[in-house]
């Protein structure tokens, strides 16, 4: 018989507990004298028999509940066999993460951790069976290995950008292992995948055993990340963050830009330890929209984080339409002057339905009602990632607009409202509002465009939106949804009479920013192995194309 947990064995000391208890109630009992005991006599014989008797079954059951516990505490098990023993699982976790390229009096820690890893191997006794897993959880990490089958898989591990916590090693072992085993973990033990309470093995099964490798000292210079300042077809900025995590001055730090594999600019840079720094790259663009670039500096012996790539667009105008039954002149006079809008306005009995697709903001501008048609290519240029703003007419048809609604999955009205009320709240975290206001609290005596009839819409716990303005009383005024691809704007009230939100300033934001969000702005680069959306424009042109995800070794196409 063997246990699984044999300290508790220890425990076994309390036996003594109830023997002491027992020794204790045996003491000599007290004389008391009386005249005539001869019946007293064979009572008391008779009694003594009966306690002593109980006093031993007392202890008895006191010992056995004893070691009852403790046994049960120390989980005793019988091995199948002799052989099942002997034969066991051994699990290698070799940390393959990009600190792992740190360095230390020894050398390089995965090459350290290759050489102990192989170490262990080597000192194995008997028939085992290995298996090395890393940071990739590659399938073939599944199988098991023999010796020298896992010392060549051992030779062969390189770098990974995956990174895996310690827990999540401990799972994939847990769901390989039936047997005895043991697993070693050979890493860094870096803080953020290394949470030593939960990673605490609590299968009796697997033995755990940890192999910290200590770096020397953080010697390290990373870029951090990059934005850009100003984007033109001429001049453009883009700022990139330096790090120094050492703690020593690093100087001459080249910081090079490459765009579409030309240098186009180089700084010199100095930094003090643990200095963070941003650094500005000007450049001249050569009239190319798209744009590859590279930033770069030269930094070891940690390299992964040398260089960020990025990619960006010069976007064409934004093309705003506004559809109407009468056109709103204010939203025209604001669209129309701008150079980097294209504004068109069609009446709703005279639309060219073929436009409506090339369009990044489609505003349907007090609209009575909608046809079968319209409400079919609006929910299709909608799901294809188009922008719309709806703005309803006083004299709405609420039965064909919640149909409309109903489509395109927003809420619907419910009734119609003259109430005077005001404005009072606005969602400044919503990216209409990005760079609009410096603080993200208004003052409490702004004045707020005033409301006088709009629609109560009802509430739909299935459509998911954000409200972007809010009444006194707490109902809508400005709602964003978003479908599939696309996003909709609902205001609840006609601009033109059921409101003066036209006469005030946060009109000309609004529709500007709308206008502007409209275009998916690309974002400059991605961080690997993070679950990212890439958003293509809509364009209704591209729908028949086939987009390639592709490096110099792999071509992946997308699914849309």
């Amino acid at each position: 018989m063997r246990y699984q947990n044999p300290q508790f064995l220890y425990f076994l000391f309390a036996i003594a507990i109830p023997i002491i208890i027992h020794l204790f109630n045996l003491r000599r009992e007290k004389k008391v004298y009386f005249s005539n005991i001869s019946f007293l006599k064979e009572i008391k014989s008779e009694r003594r028999k009966i306690n002593n008797l109980k006093q031993i079954l007392i202890l008895i059951s006191r010992i056995l509940t004893i070691c009852a516990i403790v046994f049960a505490f120390s989980r005793p098990y019988i091995p199948f066999s002799t052989n099942e023993v002997t034969r066991f699982n051994t699990y290698i976790y070799i940390d393959n993460s990009f600190s792992m390229d740190n360095i230390s009096e020894n050398g390089r820690l995965l090459d350290i951790a290759k050489e102990k890893s192989i170490e262990i191997i080597e000192n194995s006794n008997g028939d085992q069976d290995f298996w090395i897993i890393t940071n990739d959880f590659l399938s073939k990490e599944n199988l098991s290995k023999n010796k020298e089958q896992a010392r060549q898989y051992i030779l062969s591990i390189d770098n990974s950008p995956s990174m895996r916590t310690k827990y999540e090693i401990l799972e994939k072992v847990k769901s390989l292992n039936t047997k005895p085993a043991t697993l070693f973990l050979v890493s860094d033990f870096q803080k953020n995948s290394s949470n030593i309470s939960k990673f605490i093995c609590q299968d009796s099964i697997i033995k755990l055993v940890l192999i910290p490798l200590n770096k020397d000292l953080d010697d390290n210079v990373s870029i951090d990340s990059c934005y850009l300042q100003n984007s033109s077809e001429k001049n453009s900025i883009i700022t990139t963050l330096i790090t120094n995590h050492s703690t020593r001055n690093k100087v001459e730090i080249s910081v090079k830009l490459t765009l579409d594999d030309d240098l186009k600019t180089q700084n010199i840079i100095t930094l003090l330890p643990k200095q963070q720094k941003e650094i500005d790259l000007s450049f001249v663009t050569t009239g190319k929209k798209n744009i590859k670039g590279i930033i770069s500096i030269d930094d070891y012996p940690i390299t992964f984080d040398n260089k960020l790539f990025f990619n960006y667009s010069i976007e064409d105008d934004i093309k705003v339409c506004q559809i109407y039954e009468k056109e709103n002149l204010n939203i025209k006079k604001l669209f129309e002057p701008e150079e980097n809008i294209k504004y068109t306005g069609q009446n709703i009995n005279q639309l060219d339905i073929n436009t409506i697709y090339n369009q990044n903001l489609i505003i349907l501008n007090e609209i009575t009602s909608f046809s079968s048609g319209l409400m079919s290519t609006i929910n299709n240029y909608i799901q294809e990632g188009g922008s719309v703003c709806i703005i309803p007419s006083i004299d709405v048809d609420i039965e064909n607009y919640n149909l409309f609604l109903k489509i395109i999955k927003t809420d619907l009205i419910e009734k119609e409202l003259k109430l005077d009320t005001k404005i009072s709240e606005l969602n400044l975290n919503h990216p209409i509002f990005n760079n609009v206001f410096i603080n993200k609290k208004l003052r409490k005596d702004i004045d707020l465009s005033s409301i006088y009839t709009y629609f109560y819409l009802s509430k739909n716990s299935k459509v998911i939106k954000e409200n972007i303005y809010m009444l006194e009383n707490g109902d809508d005024f400005l709602n964003y949804y978003q479908n599939n691809k696309g996003e909709i704007y609902l205001f609840t009230s006609s601009l033109n009479e059921g409101s003066n939100f036209i006469k005030h300033a946060l009109f000309v934001t609004t529709f500007y920013n709308m206008a502007i969000h409209s275009v998916q702005d690309d974002r400059l680069y991605y961080i690997i192995h993070e679950r990212d959306v890439i958003k293509i424009n809509n364009n209704r042109n591209s729908l028949g194309n086939v987009y390639h995800l592709k490096s110099e070794e792999t071509d992946i196409i997308a699914d849309l």
